[in-house]
């Protein structure tokens, strides 16, 4: 089970910011992507569908 993540509004646009730019290695992308859904309340399994991981 992730834990509980509630990301302040600048930390929420840096993610989004750093997922659309720049070249990024797959592993930080797809970190940046669980937090932005952790922080939406997604549970693991909805976030592994939605990753596909």
């Amino acid at each position: 089970m992730v834990g509980v993540i509630k990301l302040k509004e600048d930390g929420v646009k840096f993610l989004r910011d750093f997922v659309k730019k720049g070249r990024k290695s797959a592993r930080e992308l797809t970190r940046a992507r669980i937090l932005l859904l952790v922080n939406q309340q997604k549970g693991d399994t909805e976030i592994a569908e939605i990753l596909e991981v």
